[in-house]
């Protein structure tokens, strides 16, 4: 563990049993390496939905308004608004991919939010408001080109659409790419082939199809804009681009408690763990309740002392047990820390890739229990 680190932690309150220190500088180096990536044309927005992927929405947005973000997505309505009022830049556009329901038109427009429209019932919404303000709202048309999830779909977009949407300024036409994380997945030509003959019937618009694995495709898919989300916070899912991105987080937890066990002692609920030898293990202040899942029984990774401790036994609301058997004595205390990533060795989305999961859903679990320490410029 580095210096600034070990410094931030001996500053936590005493009560804090775990944190994370995000690295705003290394967001930064993000957003850059995607502008880089990505032609001169082309505008860089950021996906900033579920508070930043867990990572914190204001702070975030912040650091990347400063690095010259002017574009951000958000899930709803209430993330939108928080973020308008936290971020505090007028010229700031903020993009609602949920949408809108009916009587939520007057706070997309006190907070000046733009809603991603899915389906003729939310733009006839937006169109109807637009009338009755007498003004031109800004939206984004979104269409549904292959994953079936959300949006209008491509088959119903036709010359007449922009026609009916005359009453907006549409400053995006978006979709989404099911396969982006499989390069040569059939599914990804045939999404940018509807995409393009989509865009036809939107001449002066920026089209945005690629989120962070679109972008890797290559430039056909980047068109107007782009919206990176995991990239931004070091994670691509991609194996093959491991570490092409820098990793943002790191977490902690304090030892709450220290065993010395015999050999045939079990641990935890339902005493799936069985000491096949004497043991001692540090039982830390984290668990599910904190984002630490259930699934991460036998996986999970801790640093303590120079030496990587295994989890053991099911995992807890509230605790994780660690092997310590080869931990040095002097670094067994009750309330020093114990490093659960390890800088580059053993990130995040290291840690995921193991559990056959996405590591912004590991991010996004970590509860408000998991004290936040941001480290970088501003």
């Amino acid at each position: 563990m580095d210096t600034q680190k070990s410094n931030l932690l001996e500053s936590v309150e005493p009560h804090i049993l775990a944190v994370s220190i995000i690295n705003l500088d290394n967001v930064a180096k993000n957003y850059e390496r995607i502008k880089k990536e990505v032609t001169t044309n082309v505008h860089v927005t950021a996906v900033v939905k579920a508070d930043s992927y867990g990572f914190g929405a204001i702070p975030i947005s912040k650091r990347l308004y400063k690095e010259g973000c002017r574009f951000f997505f958000v899930a709803t309505i209430e993330e939108g608004r928080r973020l308008r009022q936290g971020l505090a830049a007028a010229d700031a556009q903020i993009f609602v991919l949920g949408g809108l329901l009916s009587n939520t038109e007057d706070m997309l427009v006190e907070y000046g939010l733009i809603p991603v429209l899915n389906n003729s019932y939310q733009s006839d919404l937006w169109i109807n408001h637009a009338k009755k303000l007498n003004k031109k709202l800004k939206a984004v048309i979104h269409i549904d080109t292959g994953i079936f999830r959300n949006g209008y779909s491509y088959r119903d977009i036709g010359d007449n659409f922009l026609d009916s949407h005359s009453s907006l300024d549409v400053v995006f036409v978006m979709s989404h790419l099911a396969c982006a994380d499989t390069p040569n997945h059939p599914l990804n030509r045939l999404q940018l082939e509807r995409f393009k003959d989509v865009l036809k019937s939107f001449p002066n618009a920026n089209g945005c199809l690629s989120a962070t694995n679109g972008i890797f495709l290559g430039e056909e898919y980047f068109f107007g804009a782009v919206r990176p989300g995991k990239a931004l916070y070091g994670f691509s899912v991609r194996e093959d681009k491991i570490g092409s991105m820098v990793p943002v987080m790191d977490l902690f937890s304090r030892i709450v408690h220290i065993n010395h066990l015999r050999a045939g002692d079990t641990i935890g609920y339902g005493a799936t763990f069985t000491a096949d030898r004497d043991m001692t293990t540090v039982t830390l202040g984290i668990g599910y309740a904190d984002g630490f899942m259930r699934k991460f029984e036998g996986f999970g990774c801790g640093f303590l002392g120079g030496n990587v401790i295994k989890a053991v036994g099911r995992i807890s609301m509230d605790y994780i047990v660690f092997d310590a058997t080869k931990v040095e004595k002097k670094y067994l205390k009750i309330g020093d820390w114990v490093a659960l990533t390890n800088d580059t060795d053993y990130t995040l989305e290291r840690w995921a890739l193991e559990l056959n999961t996405l590591p912004h859903e590991v991010a996004c679990r970590f509860g408000s229990r998991v004290k936040r320490i941001y480290v970088g410029e501003a």
